[in-house]
């Protein structure tokens, strides 16, 4: 564990979150540590969680190791933290749930109060796990750059969240791109690869290409982010997806008190409308690729002329 090496873990919590009390009783956040601790390292790995624990526990570390420590620290104790304060809400007792609170001096936060901030403080999470996965890529740790996140996204023309941002805006969250690569191999795997046939491995390497070449290169991005929404949106939660996808998926009441959840018919409208995009431009790119033109069905006339075509 990356908390309580010389028994100060309650301390070290109140430290990082800024809203945890150092008096509160530490052991009764360990199993959220725990819960909070499996969920980073599904995102880095564990062989950079490692790293980290022994540099925190053993001081046996490089300087980058040891500058880890607080990365991987951070996400942590505010997703403990959040997840104690929202069990704590209620008490559990052998009689029942209860409330429990000082009628003279406490009052019981309205129920949009709760989550409003049940939503700041799983943005602060999100963007510590995003200031994590940025520094991550700017050291030489090979924990984290032969990781499996990090192997796959090397295999995709589509290989990291500012490229995925380019084509469609996640505020370049290295968290969110982690979550959508299994769509993203799949949007290039069903799609971007069948139609570029034998020609794949060459504009996968992108190297020696001609300007002809080049142009159809530039064209290959675009479509792939759309499909890869369109599979996402119908396959994820819709609170894992950035809010300004599902802005439309929200209540129509937009008031506190607004809690209607998103109808399937929307979901898959959302997502077929993704999806008709990324294939247009597919298409685009095809064009260029075989040469083809579109055809003229029906001739051109004019009102000037004294006949017509047929």
């Amino acid at each position: 564990m990356l908390f309580n090496k010389n028994a100060n873990g309650s301390e070290e919590i109140a430290n990082l979150t800024g809203n945890y009390y150092q008096n509160n009783n530490f052991s009764k956040l360990t199993g959220h540590l725990m819960l909070a601790t499996s969920e980073v390292i599904k995102i880095i790995g564990q062989s950079v969680y490692t790293l980290a624990e022994i540099a925190y526990n053993y001081s046996l570390a490089t300087p980058d190791n040891a500058a880890l420590v607080p990365y991987v620290q951070l996400p942590i104790a505010i997703k403990a933290a959040l997840d104690v304060c929202r069990s704590n809400d209620i008490s559990h007792e052998d009689t029942g749930r209860k409330i429990k609170i000082d009628a003279t001096s406490e009052k019981i936060p309205w129920e949009w109060q709760l989550k409003r901030d049940d939503e700041l403080q799983l943005d602060r999470y999100y963007a510590a796990i995003d200031q994590l996965i940025a520094y991550l890529d700017t050291t030489t740790l090979t924990a984290w750059h032969n990781s499996d996140n990090k192997k796959l996204s090397k295999s995709l023309f589509i290989n990291n969240a500012s490229r995925f941002d380019f084509y469609f805006p996640i505020n370049q969250s290295g968290r969110m791109y982690i979550m959508l690569l299994p769509f993203i191999r799949e949007a290039e795997r069903k799609y971007i690869k069948p139609a570029l046939g034998t020609d794949y491995d060459k504009y996968m390497a992108a190297t020696n290409l001609t300007t002809s070449e080049k142009a159809i290169h530039e064209l290959i991005y675009p479509p792939i982010p759309l499909i890869a929404m369109s599979i996402a949106i119908k396959r994820m939660p819709l609170g894992l997806i950035p809010a300004g996808v599902v802005k439309n998926f929200i209540s129509n009441s937009q008031t506190m008190e607004a809690s209607d959840p998103a109808a399937i018919s929307d979901i898959q409208y959302m997502s077929h409308l993704f999806f008709e995009e990324g294939m247009k431009l597919l298409d685009d790119m095809k064009r260029l690729k075989n040469g083809f033109t579109t055809p003229v069905l029906i001739p051109e006339n004019d009102v000037h002329n004294k006949y017509m075509r047929v």
